[in-house]
Protein backbone atom coordinates (compact mmCIF):
# COMPACT_ATOMS: atom_id res chain seq x y z
CA UNK A 1 0.00 0.00 0.00
CA UNK A 2 1.12 3.42 -0.59
CA UNK A 3 1.98 6.41 1.87
CA UNK A 4 -1.26 7.79 1.05
CA UNK A 5 -3.69 4.56 1.75
CA UNK A 6 -2.28 4.57 4.94
CA UNK A 7 -3.27 7.76 6.11
CA UNK A 8 -6.96 7.14 4.91
CA UNK A 9 -6.99 4.20 7.07
CA UNK A 10 -5.16 6.31 9.48
CA UNK A 11 -8.48 8.86 9.17
CA UNK A 12 -10.29 6.26 9.12
CA UNK A 13 -9.25 4.78 12.39
CA UNK A 14 -9.13 8.14 14.16
CA UNK A 15 -12.36 8.99 13.43
CA UNK A 16 -14.07 5.19 14.49
CA UNK A 17 -12.05 5.76 17.46
CA UNK A 18 -13.16 8.98 18.39
CA UNK A 19 -16.61 8.13 17.72
CA UNK A 20 -16.59 5.13 19.71
CA UNK A 21 -14.78 6.51 22.44
CA UNK A 22 -17.36 9.33 22.58
CA UNK A 23 -20.37 7.06 22.40
CA UNK A 24 -19.20 4.89 25.25
CA UNK A 25 -18.18 8.04 27.06
CA UNK A 26 -21.48 9.63 26.74
CA UNK A 27 -23.58 5.96 27.66
CA UNK A 28 -21.44 5.88 31.09
CA UNK A 29 -22.25 9.41 31.72
CA UNK A 30 -25.89 8.30 31.25
CA UNK A 31 -25.54 5.29 33.35
CA UNK A 32 -24.25 7.74 35.87
CA UNK A 33 -26.65 10.49 36.00
CA UNK A 34 -29.42 8.20 36.79
CA UNK A 35 -28.96 7.22 40.40
CA UNK A 36 -31.39 7.42 43.84
CA UNK A 37 -31.96 10.83 44.78
CA UNK A 38 -28.96 11.49 47.66
CA UNK A 39 -28.67 13.35 51.02
CA UNK A 40 -26.73 16.41 48.82
CA UNK A 41 -28.79 16.12 45.94
CA UNK A 42 -32.16 16.60 47.86
CA UNK A 43 -30.13 19.60 49.25
CA UNK A 44 -30.64 21.08 45.72
CA UNK A 45 -33.63 19.42 44.02
CA UNK A 46 -37.07 18.41 45.04
CA UNK A 47 -37.86 14.63 43.64
CA UNK A 48 -39.96 16.33 41.34
CA UNK A 49 -37.15 18.49 40.01
CA UNK A 50 -34.92 15.86 40.29
CA UNK A 51 -36.87 13.48 37.68
CA UNK A 52 -37.09 16.40 35.67
CA UNK A 53 -33.28 17.39 35.65
CA UNK A 54 -32.39 13.40 34.64
CA UNK A 55 -35.17 13.66 32.04
CA UNK A 56 -33.74 16.36 30.72
CA UNK A 57 -30.67 15.11 30.56
CA UNK A 58 -31.82 11.75 28.74
CA UNK A 59 -33.12 14.10 26.26
CA UNK A 60 -30.37 15.62 25.43
CA UNK A 61 -28.08 12.47 25.27
CA UNK A 62 -30.27 10.98 22.62
CA UNK A 63 -30.20 13.85 20.31
CA UNK A 64 -26.60 13.93 20.74
CA UNK A 65 -26.00 10.62 19.95
CA UNK A 66 -28.41 10.60 16.95
CA UNK A 67 -26.29 13.56 15.63
CA UNK A 68 -22.98 12.03 16.24
CA UNK A 69 -24.07 8.79 14.44
CA UNK A 70 -25.47 11.12 11.29
CA UNK A 71 -21.93 12.93 11.57
CA UNK A 72 -19.60 10.54 11.38
CA UNK A 73 -20.99 8.49 8.60
CA UNK A 74 -21.56 12.04 6.50
CA UNK A 75 -18.05 12.33 7.02
CA UNK A 76 -16.83 8.80 6.31
CA UNK A 77 -19.22 8.89 3.22
CA UNK A 78 -17.66 11.63 1.96
CA UNK A 79 -14.32 10.38 2.11
CA UNK A 80 -15.20 7.15 0.64
CA UNK A 81 -17.16 9.16 -2.44
CA UNK A 82 -14.30 10.84 -2.81
CA UNK A 83 -16.22 14.18 -1.82
CA UNK A 84 -13.68 16.36 -0.91
CA UNK A 85 -11.19 16.05 -4.05
CA UNK A 86 -14.54 16.52 -6.44
CA UNK A 87 -15.34 19.87 -4.51
CA UNK A 88 -11.47 20.68 -5.15
CA UNK A 89 -11.49 19.68 -8.48
CA UNK A 90 -15.33 21.52 -9.47
CA UNK A 91 -13.90 24.54 -8.38
CA UNK A 92 -10.23 24.20 -9.82
CA UNK A 93 -12.00 23.68 -13.37
CA UNK A 94 -13.49 27.52 -12.49
CA UNK A 95 -11.15 29.33 -10.59
CA UNK A 96 -6.88 29.75 -11.31
CA UNK A 97 -6.16 31.33 -8.56
CA UNK A 98 -5.03 28.92 -5.60
CA UNK A 99 -5.64 31.09 -2.64
CA UNK A 100 -8.96 31.48 -3.69
CA UNK A 101 -10.03 27.77 -4.51
CA UNK A 102 -9.03 27.35 -0.78
CA UNK A 103 -11.18 30.38 0.77
CA UNK A 104 -14.25 29.29 -1.46
CA UNK A 105 -13.20 25.54 -0.83
CA UNK A 106 -13.82 26.09 3.19
CA UNK A 107 -16.40 28.79 2.66
CA UNK A 108 -18.58 25.56 0.48
CA UNK A 109 -17.62 23.28 3.77
CA UNK A 110 -18.49 26.06 6.56
CA UNK A 111 -21.98 26.33 4.84
CA UNK A 112 -22.83 22.71 4.34
CA UNK A 113 -22.08 22.22 8.04
CA UNK A 114 -24.33 25.37 9.25
CA UNK A 115 -27.43 23.67 6.89
CA UNK A 116 -26.35 19.75 7.97
CA UNK A 117 -26.55 21.44 11.97
CA UNK A 118 -30.09 23.02 11.12
CA UNK A 119 -32.19 20.22 11.92
CA UNK A 120 -30.33 19.73 15.88
CA UNK A 121 -30.41 23.24 16.51
CA UNK A 122 -34.12 23.11 15.44
CA UNK A 123 -35.15 20.06 17.65
CA UNK A 124 -33.08 20.80 20.45
CA UNK A 125 -34.57 24.37 20.99
CA UNK A 126 -38.36 24.47 19.66
CA UNK A 127 -38.74 20.67 21.32
CA UNK A 128 -36.18 19.67 24.00
CA UNK A 129 -35.71 23.23 25.08
CA UNK A 130 -39.67 24.31 25.06
CA UNK A 131 -40.83 20.91 26.62
CA UNK A 132 -38.49 22.07 29.50
CA UNK A 133 -39.43 25.44 29.84
CA UNK A 134 -35.77 27.16 29.16
CA UNK A 135 -36.59 28.41 25.59
CA UNK A 136 -37.99 31.66 24.99
CA UNK A 137 -36.59 31.61 21.12
CA UNK A 138 -39.07 32.98 18.34
CA UNK A 139 -39.10 31.33 14.85
CA UNK A 140 -37.44 34.90 13.69
CA UNK A 141 -35.38 35.36 15.85
CA UNK A 142 -33.78 31.83 15.86
CA UNK A 143 -33.29 32.31 12.07
CA UNK A 144 -32.36 35.49 12.58
CA UNK A 145 -29.43 33.83 14.67
CA UNK A 146 -28.15 31.40 12.42
CA UNK A 147 -27.93 33.74 9.66
CA UNK A 148 -25.48 36.07 11.63
CA UNK A 149 -23.52 33.10 12.93
CA UNK A 150 -23.04 31.90 9.15
CA UNK A 151 -22.31 35.90 8.15
CA UNK A 152 -19.70 36.10 10.79
CA UNK A 153 -17.94 32.67 10.50
CA UNK A 154 -17.99 33.60 6.76
CA UNK A 155 -16.96 37.30 7.49
CA UNK A 156 -14.16 36.68 9.69
CA UNK A 157 -12.35 33.40 9.06
CA UNK A 158 -12.29 33.69 5.20
CA UNK A 159 -10.45 36.39 5.27
CA UNK A 160 -7.98 34.94 8.34
CA UNK A 161 -7.59 31.77 6.21
CA UNK A 162 -6.50 33.41 2.87
CA UNK A 163 -3.49 35.15 4.75
CA UNK A 164 -2.87 32.00 6.54
CA UNK A 165 -3.08 30.60 3.09
CA UNK A 166 -1.31 32.94 1.79
CA UNK A 167 1.51 32.55 4.54
CA UNK A 168 1.53 29.08 3.44
CA UNK A 169 2.45 29.81 -0.47
CA UNK A 170 4.89 32.40 0.09
CA UNK A 171 6.95 31.14 3.17
CA UNK A 172 6.51 27.34 3.75
CA UNK A 173 9.71 27.15 5.91
CA UNK A 174 8.62 29.26 8.55
CA UNK A 175 5.03 29.05 7.81
CA UNK A 176 4.10 27.55 10.77
CA UNK A 177 5.75 30.38 12.83
CA UNK A 178 4.03 33.37 11.03
CA UNK A 179 0.90 31.92 11.09
CA UNK A 180 0.75 30.77 14.56
CA UNK A 181 1.62 34.98 15.35
CA UNK A 182 -0.89 35.82 13.01
CA UNK A 183 -3.79 33.80 14.82
CA UNK A 184 -2.56 34.41 18.19
CA UNK A 185 -2.73 38.41 17.52
CA UNK A 186 -6.23 37.72 16.16
CA UNK A 187 -7.09 36.00 19.21
CA UNK A 188 -5.83 38.40 21.90
CA UNK A 189 -7.40 41.30 19.45
CA UNK A 190 -11.07 39.37 20.17
CA UNK A 191 -10.06 38.60 23.18
CA UNK A 192 -9.97 41.98 24.20
CA UNK A 193 -12.48 43.70 22.45
CA UNK A 194 -14.64 40.70 20.54
CA UNK A 195 -17.21 41.17 23.56
CA UNK A 196 -17.68 44.68 23.14
CA UNK A 197 -18.03 44.50 19.02
CA UNK A 198 -19.92 41.22 18.23
CA UNK A 199 -22.02 40.84 21.20
CA UNK A 200 -24.45 44.05 20.21
CA UNK A 201 -25.12 41.87 17.03
CA UNK A 202 -27.19 39.25 19.03
CA UNK A 203 -27.88 41.25 22.23
CA UNK A 204 -28.68 44.28 23.44
CA UNK A 205 -26.13 45.42 26.39
CA UNK A 206 -27.05 48.53 28.70
CA UNK A 207 -25.65 49.74 31.76
CA UNK A 208 -27.05 48.15 34.77
CA UNK A 209 -29.02 50.81 36.60
CA UNK A 210 -28.67 53.05 39.03
CA UNK A 211 -29.79 51.42 42.64
CA UNK A 212 -28.63 48.54 45.06
CA UNK A 213 -27.16 46.21 43.28
CA UNK A 214 -24.73 48.81 41.10
CA UNK A 215 -23.99 50.20 44.75
CA UNK A 216 -22.53 47.20 45.87
CA UNK A 217 -20.51 45.58 42.83
CA UNK A 218 -18.98 49.33 42.68
CA UNK A 219 -18.08 48.87 46.52
CA UNK A 220 -16.95 45.68 46.09
CA UNK A 221 -14.54 46.24 42.94
CA UNK A 222 -13.05 49.33 45.08
CA UNK A 223 -12.02 47.45 47.68
CA UNK A 224 -10.22 45.13 46.05
CA UNK A 225 -9.00 47.15 43.43
CA UNK A 226 -10.48 46.27 40.49
CA UNK A 227 -10.87 49.01 37.63
CA UNK A 228 -14.17 48.35 36.79
CA UNK A 229 -14.99 50.12 33.28
CA UNK A 230 -18.00 48.43 31.94
CA UNK A 231 -21.29 47.10 33.98
CA UNK A 232 -23.92 45.49 32.02
CA UNK A 233 -27.37 43.78 31.82
CA UNK A 234 -27.64 41.68 28.59
CA UNK A 235 -31.27 40.66 27.71
CA UNK A 236 -30.51 37.01 27.66
CA UNK A 237 -34.34 36.29 28.52
CA UNK A 238 -35.15 36.80 25.17
CA UNK A 239 -33.84 33.27 24.49
CA UNK A 240 -33.83 31.31 27.19
CA UNK A 241 -34.75 31.56 31.13
CA UNK A 242 -31.05 30.11 31.77
CA UNK A 243 -28.74 32.25 34.22
CA UNK A 244 -25.32 33.38 33.96
CA UNK A 245 -22.64 36.35 33.62
CA UNK A 246 -19.59 36.47 32.06
CA UNK A 247 -16.36 38.41 32.63
CA UNK A 248 -14.57 39.64 28.96
CA UNK A 249 -11.16 41.38 28.54
CA UNK A 250 -8.12 42.20 29.58
CA UNK A 251 -6.11 45.31 30.77
CA UNK A 252 -7.81 48.57 30.93
CA UNK A 253 -10.46 46.74 28.68
CA UNK A 254 -12.92 44.78 31.38
CA UNK A 255 -16.27 43.77 30.84
CA UNK A 256 -18.73 42.69 33.15
CA UNK A 257 -22.13 41.17 32.15
CA UNK A 258 -25.36 39.97 33.98
CA UNK A 259 -28.18 38.39 32.73
CA UNK A 260 -31.44 40.00 32.93
CA UNK A 261 -32.42 36.53 34.06
CA UNK A 262 -29.67 36.91 37.04
CA UNK A 263 -30.62 39.63 38.09
CA UNK A 264 -34.28 38.22 37.81
CA UNK A 265 -33.46 34.88 40.12
CA UNK A 266 -30.32 35.97 42.61
CA UNK A 267 -30.54 38.32 45.19
CA UNK A 268 -28.03 41.20 45.58
CA UNK A 269 -25.75 39.57 47.48
CA UNK A 270 -25.87 36.38 45.95
CA UNK A 271 -24.68 38.35 42.29
CA UNK A 272 -21.75 40.03 44.36
CA UNK A 273 -20.52 36.97 45.35
CA UNK A 274 -20.86 35.16 42.00
CA UNK A 275 -18.99 38.61 40.87
CA UNK A 276 -15.86 38.09 43.45
CA UNK A 277 -15.75 34.89 41.82
CA UNK A 278 -15.25 36.38 38.18
CA UNK A 279 -12.49 39.21 40.03
CA UNK A 280 -11.11 35.90 41.28
CA UNK A 281 -10.30 34.90 38.36
CA UNK A 282 -8.82 37.98 37.20
CA UNK A 283 -6.99 38.57 40.37
CA UNK A 284 -5.37 35.08 40.40
CA UNK A 285 -4.14 35.77 36.62
CA UNK A 286 -6.58 32.70 35.44
CA UNK A 287 -7.33 34.69 32.59
CA UNK A 288 -3.81 35.44 31.21
CA UNK A 289 -2.60 32.01 31.85
CA UNK A 290 -5.54 30.12 30.53
CA UNK A 291 -4.92 32.91 27.02
CA UNK A 292 -1.28 32.02 27.43
CA UNK A 293 -2.23 28.11 27.29
CA UNK A 294 -4.46 28.06 24.58
CA UNK A 295 -1.78 29.96 22.40
CA UNK A 296 0.42 27.56 23.04
CA UNK A 297 -2.17 24.71 22.11
CA UNK A 298 -2.29 26.44 18.80
CA UNK A 299 1.46 26.86 18.84
CA UNK A 300 1.40 22.63 18.91
CA UNK A 301 -0.98 23.08 16.30
CA UNK A 302 0.65 25.14 13.47
CA UNK A 303 4.14 23.49 14.54
CA UNK A 304 2.73 20.02 14.03
CA UNK A 305 1.36 21.48 10.79
CA UNK A 306 4.28 23.13 9.61
CA UNK A 307 5.75 19.69 9.18
CA UNK A 308 2.92 17.93 7.77
CA UNK A 309 1.11 19.73 5.08
CA UNK A 310 3.93 19.63 3.21
CA UNK A 311 3.39 16.34 2.36
CA UNK A 312 1.71 15.68 -0.97
CA UNK A 313 0.09 12.08 0.71
CA UNK A 314 -1.95 14.11 2.78
CA UNK A 315 -4.56 15.39 0.06
CA UNK A 316 -3.91 11.97 -1.89
CA UNK A 317 -5.32 10.06 1.03
CA UNK A 318 -8.43 12.20 0.40
CA UNK A 319 -8.60 11.34 -3.49
CA UNK A 320 -6.92 14.05 -5.46
CA UNK A 321 -3.63 14.08 -7.41
CA UNK A 322 -2.90 17.59 -6.81
CA UNK A 323 -1.68 18.48 -3.64
CA UNK A 324 -3.56 21.70 -1.70
CA UNK A 325 -3.16 23.69 1.37
CA UNK A 326 -6.79 23.16 2.63
CA UNK A 327 -7.16 19.22 1.39
CA UNK A 328 -3.88 18.87 3.77
CA UNK A 329 -5.48 20.82 5.99
CA UNK A 330 -8.24 18.88 6.31
CA UNK A 331 -6.67 15.59 6.41
CA UNK A 332 -4.20 17.01 9.32
CA UNK A 333 -7.33 17.96 11.39
CA UNK A 334 -8.67 14.57 11.42
CA UNK A 335 -4.86 13.10 12.10
CA UNK A 336 -4.82 15.74 14.86
CA UNK A 337 -7.92 14.27 17.02
CA UNK A 338 -5.84 12.56 19.38
CA UNK A 339 -3.41 15.35 20.54
CA UNK A 340 -6.54 17.64 20.16
CA UNK A 341 -7.80 15.49 22.90
CA UNK A 342 -4.93 14.94 25.18
CA UNK A 343 -4.88 19.16 25.14
CA UNK A 344 -8.33 19.54 25.80
CA UNK A 345 -8.08 17.49 28.90
CA UNK A 346 -5.17 19.36 29.96
CA UNK A 347 -7.26 22.95 29.72
CA UNK A 348 -10.16 21.31 31.39
CA UNK A 349 -8.35 20.13 34.33
CA UNK A 350 -6.27 23.87 34.60
CA UNK A 351 -9.72 25.27 34.19
CA UNK A 352 -11.47 23.04 36.65
CA UNK A 353 -8.74 23.87 39.08
CA UNK A 354 -8.93 27.60 38.57
CA UNK A 355 -12.96 27.66 39.27
CA UNK A 356 -12.33 26.45 43.00
CA UNK A 357 -9.26 29.06 43.22
CA UNK A 358 -12.07 31.63 42.30
CA UNK A 359 -14.17 30.77 44.43
CA UNK A 360 -12.15 30.73 47.55
CA UNK A 361 -10.89 33.95 46.67
CA UNK A 362 -14.47 35.00 46.73
CA UNK A 363 -15.08 33.26 50.25
CA UNK A 364 -11.92 35.20 51.26
CA UNK A 365 -12.85 38.77 49.76
CA UNK A 366 -17.07 39.12 50.16
CA UNK A 367 -18.09 38.70 53.73
CA UNK A 368 -20.56 36.02 54.27
CA UNK A 369 -19.73 34.88 50.33
CA UNK A 370 -19.83 30.88 51.29
CA UNK A 371 -23.75 30.94 52.14
CA UNK A 372 -24.34 33.35 49.39
CA UNK A 373 -22.35 31.66 46.70
CA UNK A 374 -23.51 28.24 48.12
CA UNK A 375 -27.60 29.21 47.43
CA UNK A 376 -26.15 30.93 44.04
CA UNK A 377 -25.05 27.46 42.69
CA UNK A 378 -27.81 25.82 43.73
CA UNK A 379 -30.55 28.53 42.17
CA UNK A 380 -28.39 28.15 38.86
CA UNK A 381 -28.10 24.36 38.96
CA UNK A 382 -31.86 23.89 39.45
CA UNK A 383 -32.57 26.48 36.76
CA UNK A 384 -30.19 24.85 34.28
CA UNK A 385 -31.23 21.11 35.39
CA UNK A 386 -27.78 20.20 36.08
CA UNK A 387 -26.60 16.46 35.93
CA UNK A 388 -25.85 16.11 40.17
CA UNK A 389 -24.07 12.68 39.33
CA UNK A 390 -21.90 12.86 36.21
CA UNK A 391 -19.47 10.20 35.43
CA UNK A 392 -15.49 11.03 36.29
CA UNK A 393 -14.32 10.22 32.59
CA UNK A 394 -17.27 13.04 31.41
CA UNK A 395 -16.07 15.37 33.50
CA UNK A 396 -12.40 15.03 32.57
CA UNK A 397 -13.28 15.03 28.92
CA UNK A 398 -16.19 17.85 28.94
CA UNK A 399 -16.34 19.81 32.00
CA UNK A 400 -14.55 23.61 32.42
CA UNK A 401 -16.24 23.58 35.50
CA UNK A 402 -16.32 21.23 38.61
CA UNK A 403 -19.40 18.75 38.90
CA UNK A 404 -21.55 20.89 41.16
CA UNK A 405 -21.98 18.93 44.02
CA UNK A 406 -18.11 18.63 44.49
CA UNK A 407 -17.74 22.47 43.93
CA UNK A 408 -20.64 22.76 47.14
CA UNK A 409 -18.62 20.43 49.19
CA UNK A 410 -15.60 22.79 49.07
CA UNK A 411 -17.08 25.66 49.49
CA UNK A 412 -18.27 23.90 53.18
Amino acid sequence: MSAADWILIGIFTLVLIDFASGRVINFLNEQSKNQPLSRQAAEIYTAADYQKSMAYGTANYKLESLSSVISTCVILAAIILGFFAKLDNFIRERISNNLLVTVIFIAVLIVVSAIGSLPASIYSTFVIETKYEFNKTTPRLFIADQFKNLLLSLGIGLPLLYAIAWIYQELQSVFWLVAWLLVASFTLFMFVFGTRIFLPIFNKLKPLPEGELRDEIEIYCNSQGFPLSKLYEMDASKRSTKLNAFFSGMGKVKIIGLYDTLIEKLNTKEIVAVLAHEVGHYKRKHIFTMFLFSQVQTLIMFSLMGWLLSNPNLSAALGSKIPSFHLSMLAFFLLFTPVSTVLGLINNSFSRYNEYQADQYSIATYPGAVDYMYSALKKLSVNSLSNLNPHPVYVAVHYSHPPILKRLAKLK
